[in-house]
C-alpha cells in the first residue's frame, strides 16, 4: 500500500506542496508541510506557499487545522496560502467548516503563482487602534436556540 506524502519544491523561493497518494488527505502529509515551510522560512525563503491539491477528494478537520495554522505563520510573515486544483467536494469541506474565506482558490499552478506575483491577495487586515472590542456573535441553529434562551430567562427574571 502506498503511503501519503508531500512533495515540496521551491519555485521561484516559493513554495509548492503536492500531495500524492492522498485521494484522503491524512493529516500526517499537512503537519509535515508545516514543519517544511518552516525549515523554508529559515532559509530565507519568500513566506508563501502554493497547496495543489490534484487528486486529493477529501480533506478533514485535522488536516483543515493544519492549513490554517500553515496559513497563519504565512501572514504572521507576510505571505499567503493559495490553494489550486481543488476538488469540488474539497472546496466544500474549506466552505462548510468556514474557512474558505482565509484562503485563496485557483485553478492551477500557474494561475497561483501569478496571483502571487501580482500580489493580487489583500495584506491581512490589521487591528483597529482604539477601536472597541465587540463581542463575537455566532449564527446558525445552536446560537438561534441560545438567544431564544437568553431572551425567556430575562423575560422570566423578576425586575
Amino acid at each position: 500500500m502506498l503511503k501519503p506524502s508531500v512533495q515540496v519544491h521551491n519555485v521561484g523561493g516559493v513554495l509548492l506542496a503536492e500531495f500524492w497518494d492522498c485521494h484522503r488527505l491524512d493529516p500526517a502529509p499537512t503537519l509535515e508541510l508545516r514543519t517544511r515551510y518552516d525549515e523554508h522560512l529559515k532559509s530565507k525563503g519568500r513566506p508563501f506557499v502554493v497547496i495543489d491539491l490534484a487528486g486529493v477528494g477529501f480533506a478533514g478537520s485535522s488536516s483543515l487545522g493544519n492549513f490554517v495554522a500553515l496559513q497563519r505563520t504565512a501572514r504572521q510573515n507576510g505571505g499567503r496560502v493559495v490553494f489550486c486544483h481543488v476538488e469540488p467536494t474539497v472546496h466544500e469541506v474549506f466552505r462548510a467548516s468556514n474557512i474558505d474565506k482565509l484562503f485563496e482558490f485557483v485553478a492551477d499552478r500557474d494561475s497561483a503563482i501569478e496571483a502571487i506575483e501580482r500580489g493580487e491577495v489583500e495584506a491581512p487586515p490589521k487591528p483597529a487602534e482604539a477601536a472597541e472590542p465587540t463581542p463575537a456573535r455566532r449564527s446558525g441553529p445552536a446560537s438561534d436556540r441560545l438567544e431564544r434562551i437568553r431572551r425567556k430567562r430575562s423575560a422570566s427574571e423578576p425586575e
